[in-house]
């Protein structure tokens, strides 16, 4: 079969043999084609199954949604469903290639991307405020929680109040607060302008402390850079081209050695340094036992918590929104000359879960097209 990648017309009629060929050397991937009235093109859907597989069981269950624009005669829009993996590394899931960046677009985008992870896993989805996306996730996924990127609701946020001094650091201040008692103290710190703009968007939006599930410290996934890159370069470049340089770009892996990624063990050597100092003393339980007590007050010098080592629990919030052990879980554990923290951190951020992770994702190369099959 003679095929050349530069020719537009060709590319756009063997698409369906190039998504077939993906099917036969990914079996049980996701492909689609959406035709208008006339029976011409305007979006493609593209999910490998086993990258699937490793965002079900292997990965932070957020997924960020977002476009991307391309200058282009026959194409202007990339869709792209990116996650994160256990080392704050992200990687696209899906992702679509069309004619035209509206509701319509969007919402069969999702339709697609919600046949390929189904509904057995409850996921948190983060948008753009300014994306087109951003309105059509309710539409099609329910149940499911949807908040800004922080970076979008700062931009929205300068417009409106203005450059100020250190207004930056106040609003990530407020944004980060793991507790609605800490994201008061911030606020209130905070313009009457600047409280009702943030008003208006809703504080379950882009607060850490009032979304409405477990956010696991996401701020924001950022759309990786050589989807940006390849927007910016590649004017102009055949649909086929386009789904092959990404599909390629999703085979790429790392390895680790340490027990934790290296993400998470940064940040473990953090409230490790940070919690030195800090008192711990352990509480007795209100009814005698034999099992011992997991429960402790630990002194920050500021204030004192109650940590739960055996639910995982403080009041600060960080152990649970996060999924690692906060400080003062770290100095219960220190308390008890127990410093194995495996237990005390969520398996996404496991060096051995993160092997998995990209080890299963085996995603082979549609071969040339002389090799193709023709359905």
């Amino acid at each position: 079969m003679s095929f050349s990648y530069n020719d537009h017309e060709e590319s756009f009629t063997n698409l369906h043999v190039y998504l077939h060929n993906i099917q036969r050397t990914n079996p049980h991937s996701y492909t689609y084609i959406k035709t208008n009235v006339l029976d011409r093109f305007q979006l493609c859907f593209v999910a490998i199954r086993c990258v699937i597989n490793t965002f079900l069981g292997c990965m932070l269950p957020v997924i960020f949604i977002g476009s991307v624009r391309i200058r282009g005669e026959y194409l202007n829009a990339v869709f792209v469903a990116v996650a994160m993996d256990g080392n704050n590394n992200t990687t696209p899931i899906a992702f679509g290639i069309g004619v035209a960046n509206n509701v319509n677009s969007c919402t069969w985008f999702l339709m697609r991307l919600k046949d390929a992870i189904g509904e057995g896993r409850e996921v948190a989805f983060i948008t753009n405020m300014d994306d087109t996306t951003s309105s059509c996730i309710g539409q099609v996924f329910l149940d499911a929680y949807h908040g800004y990127s922080s970076k979008s609701v700062l931009i929205y946020f300068r417009l409106r109040v203005g450059q100020s001094t250190n207004l930056d650091y106040f609003f990530f201040c407020v944004c980060k607060a793991y507790t609605t008692q800490y994201f008061q103290q911030s606020f209130s710190k905070l313009s009457y302008d600047a409280h009702e703009v943030l008003a208006n968007i809703g504080n379950m939006k882009w607060a850490w402390a009032y979304f409405p599930n477990i956010r696991w410290n996401v701020l924001n996934i950022n759309i990786p850079e050589f989807l940006l890159v390849l927007s910016v370069t590649q004017c102009n470049v055949p649909i086929v081209t386009l789904i092959d340089a990404i599909v390629q770009y999703i085979q790429q892996t790392w390895m680790l050695s340490t027990i934790f990624t290296s993400y998470t063990e940064m940040v473990l050597q953090r409230r490790m340094q940070k919690s030195l100092r800090w008192k711990a003393t352990k509480i007795p339980p209100e009814i005698p036992s034999s099992l011992p007590s997991d429960i402790f007050q630990v002194f920050d010098l500021k204030r004192r918590c109650v940590v739960d080592l055996n639910r995982h629990t403080c009041p600060c919030g960080k152990w649970h929104s996060l999924g690692i052990a906060c400080g003062h879980a770290i100095g219960a554990a220190r308390y008890t000359n127990n410093m194995g923290l495996t237990d005390m951190v969520q398996i996404y951020y496991r060096t051995d879960v993160f092997r998995i992770t990209y080890r299963t994702r085996n995603v082979n190369i549609v071969p040339p097209p002389s090799k193709w099959e023709i359905p």
